[in-house]
């Protein structure tokens, strides 16, 4: 018989995990966390929270973390060396920490508002599911709490910089979208996005390199997220498709509409584009018309399936002045128009320009498909 003390299995992902109203809803779980952090934050330290930054990179992290729990690939991203281990290590910055004791605690904040959203979707819970649960979150934010502590004596310098000379970037909000069930009823019948469909895999080359230069606008942390689905699916054979979504007359609606009721109409078009992507594809909103999508396993014939869907999904969004919002999508497939993801970026650029141009939604490509006759818009 073998004594000594006990050794603790590494906690599992949970597949059953309910977590697919937590990824439509990150941006919810990120005011909570803004909410929680106030709350426990003296009043005079209250100003070292970066609000702005908060809001561009906190649905990013909650959606991390949300991912994780069910699957170890999404768990290693934030590990050391991962492509999001320095999206968590923005965690001390972001809750305006200046020790390691106040970035434990900001993670703390993090888990707390997570744990009661898991509680919230956990309709009959068993002893066993929440134990694994409370295993496996203790786990990823043990990650999260990792990289932010590595990082802890940069948001201690960041906490004394003069807060007017912070220049909040762009956000850039990256989701896991679940589908309505009318559309995914309809993406099984079209079939257009599924893996045996996909078309074939990129051909076999270098592997990506994380950390390169990232295009003009473009986050690097959402280049890094590219690059990594990059090299996996050179390791793994599948194809991979990039999308860019740009609503039409963007610029329009800003200029004539009240801050209030342009940003209804840009959380239409956001919600339209959610609601036409499949759950295990990434979703972006660099800007208020503008949204990036990662479409896993899937080659040009389901890159401009989804594509039309989310064409579809636009136009069938509330509309605009009596007018139906358009979109304009550029498609991008790794191999066929590029091997990395700054290639693929302006792939997906041109690809957009074309369609806006030619007054088609999606542009016909010549690889495969030159017979295809384009789909109006």
């Amino acid at each position: 018989m073998e004594h000594g003390p006990p050794r603790r299995r590494r906690a599992r992902p949970v597949a059953d995990a309910p977590i697919d109203a937590l990824l439509v809803g990150v941006e919810d779980l990120a005011k909570g966390w803004l909410l929680a952090l106030l709350e426990q934050t003296p009043l005079e330290q209250a100003p070292g929270i970066l609000a702005a930054d908060l809001t561009r990179d906190g649905p990013r992290i909650c959606e991390a973390v949300v991912r994780a729990l069910a699957d170890d690939s999404d768990l290693r991203r934030l590990e050391p060396g991962g492509a999001l281990e320095p999206l968590a290590s923005r965690v001390a910055a972001i809750a305006g920490a200046s020790d390691p004791e106040a970035s434990v605690r900001a993670v703390d904040a993090l888990q707390a508002v997570i744990w009661s959203a898991l509680r919230a979707e956990l309709r009959w819970p068993d002893a066993d599911q929440v134990s694994d649960l409370t295993e496996r979150l203790s786990l990823v934010c043990e990650r999260v709490r990792a990289a932010a502590l590595r990082q802890s004596p940069r948001a201690e310098s960041a906490a004394r910089e003069p807060s007017a000379e912070r220049q909040p970037a762009q956000p850039l909000r990256v989701t896991r979208s679940v589908p309505a069930p009318e559309v995914a009823d309809r993406m099984a019948e079209e079939g257009g996005v599924a893996p045996e469909e996909a078309g074939p895999a990129p051909e076999a080359g270098p592997m990506a390199e994380e950390g390169g230069p990232a295009p003009d606008g473009v986050d690097p942390l959402w280049v890094a997220a590219i690059e990594d689905e990059i090299n996996q699916s050179a390791r793994s054979g599948h194809p991979l498709s990039l999308l860019l979504a740009e609503l039409e007359d963007g610029d329009l609606v800003r200029s004539v509409e009240p801050d209030r009721e342009s940003s209804v109409t840009f959380g239409n078009f956001a919600q339209a584009v959610r609601t036409a992507v499949r759950r295990e594809d990434l979703l972006a909103c660099e800007t208020e018309t503008r949204a990036w999508i990662i479409a896993r396993e899937t080659g040009r014939p389901g890159a401009r399936a989804l594509a039309m869907r989310v064409g579809k999904a636009v136009e069938e969004a509330p509309a605009w002045r009596g007018a139906p919002l358009s979109v304009n999508v550029g498609v991008a497939v790794l191999g066929e128009d590029g091997h990395d993801a700054a290639s693929l970026i302006e792939a997906a650029e041109q690809g957009k320009f074309a369609a806006a141009a030619s007054g088609v939604r999606v542009m016909p490509q010549e690889h495969g498909e030159g017979n295809e006759p384009p789909s109006a818009g």
